[in-house]
């Protein structure tokens, strides 16, 4: 799977938006980044049991865009060999945000 094909999967939400988050292309919510692609692989906002499934998915890490030794907290990065993985992961991402929203 590709990042477009998952836009294009996640976007009968007409909530659901293709957009930029640090010049990054990403997937949005009512405005809020839950999806975000870097490089080949992407990255998931995610709490809870959502999170820490992500993180045993093989190859998956906290996501550190800066490459400086802090991650962001909340996102799970999912390597493209795992892009079979990305739809539940987006699926969970974006509850959660929505979920924020309230």
């Amino acid at each position: 799977m590709e990042f477009e094909e998952l836009v294009a999967e996640l976007s009968s939400d007409p909530e659901v938006v293709q957009a930029k988050w640090f010049g990054k292309p990403c997937i949005n919510v009512s405005g809020k980044a839950f999806v975000v692609k870097f490089g080949r692989d992407l990255a998931f906002k995610l709490t809870g049991d959502d999170h820490a499934n992500a993180l045993s998915v093989e190859g998956a890490k906290l996501f550190d865009p800066r490459g400086k030794g802090k991650p962001f907290k909340e996102w799970v990065q999912i390597p493209v060999a795992q892009a079979s993985a990305w739809v539940e992961y987006a699926e969970a991402a974006k509850k959660f945000v929505v979920s924020q929203a309230k």
